[in-house]
């Protein structure tokens, strides 16, 4: 017997006990299955331009991912750099799950993938600033020690206090630093009710606008593409953006008397593609910095 038949005969008994008919659904992964298709088809129509954007941001880390995963299966990278290896791909790993949330009509729990994403990326930078400090990431083994090293060093305020001196170091002008701080402090806070739990962020999650129409409400709770989710994805791929801005740039160079984890070699094809890859994000992120596919649409929500 499988396992199905096997649920199948213990509902069927269960409600024969108390003698009524059963109100099991044997075919209730196929009505999963089919919301899910409905909200992917909705989200490809209206969740774009960012949808595509966090696409190509995904295809782009993947490529980093690639490079140094080859690098340290031919043993060429150190503790430090194998930290930053783990980061990249876990990073891309957060962003394929923020996809797949969204188009599948979970915005709330993307939103906490989304913040994931921000803090491996944010902890990425740092750990390309600062080498001891990724070393000292990699050596720890127990979930304590973990707990203990994120709690000094990459706590919200720690990691802002790693990418200001990031930010230091390349002479970013303060205005532009500035802006940045106050708007990805704002998101960070925003993104960070997905993650405890509240009641706004548990109604959004039960009810949502949908993509199709911002002015209608709809059951979010088995998925439904959310308008909400242009935040979402807007965030996601920021977050990507600031990465390549500022992480690809000591991953490829030398930096604080370090050598770049991965020299640069023009007729790599998968070098090309991070060099290239990188000029594409940046151009279509600024293209699109303040798009709105619908304004004010969160501001607009009452539940």
């Amino acid at each position: 017997m499988n396992i199905r038949d096997e649920s199948l005969s213990e509902w069927k008994q269960a409600f024969a006990n108390v003698y009524r008919q059963s109100q099991y659904d044997e075919n209730f992964c196929e009505l999963l299955a089919k919301r899910e298709r409905a909200s992917e088809a909705a989200a490809a129509k209206h969740l774009q331009p960012w949808l595509h954007i966090l696409e190509d941001s995904i295809q782009w880390l993947a490529n980093l991912a690639a490079i140094l995963d080859r690098l340290n299966t031919d043993g060429a990278l150190n503790n430090a750099e194998r930290a930053i290896w783990a980061m990249v791909g876990a990073s891309c790993s957060h962003a394929m799950a923020v996809r797949r949330l969204v188009i599948s009509g979970l915005d709330t729990p993307a939103r906490a993938e989304a913040r994931t994403l921000d803090e491996h990326l944010s902890a990425c930078i740092a750990f390309l600033h600062d080498r001891e400090l990724a070393e000292q990431f990699h050596q720890c083994q127990t979930k304590d020690d973990a707990a203990q090293f994120w709690y000094k060093n990459l706590n919200t305020k720690a990691l802002r206090k790693h990418l200001n001196a990031v930010e230091r170091t390349v002479s970013l002008e303060p205005i532009v630093s500035a802006d940045m701080r106050a708007w990805r402090s704002n998101e960070i806070d925003w993104f960070s009710q997905a993650i405890h739990p509240s009641y706004l962020g548990a109604a959004l999650s039960t009810i949502t606008l949908t993509a199709e129409d911002p002015d209608m409400h709809g059951p979010a709770f088995l998925g439904l593409a959310s308008a909400c989710s242009e935040r979402t994805l807007d965030f996601a791929c920021k977050s990507i953006w600031y990465f390549a801005c500022f992480g690809f740039m000591m991953l490829f160079n030398e930096h604080n008397s370090h050598p770049p984890v991965i020299p640069v070699d023009k007729e790599d094809e998968m070098h090309q593609m991070a060099v290239v890859g990188r000029y594409v994000i940046q151009r279509l992120n600024r293209k699109y910095w303040s798009y709105e596919i619908y304004p004010s649409t969160e501001a607009q929500t009452d539940v």
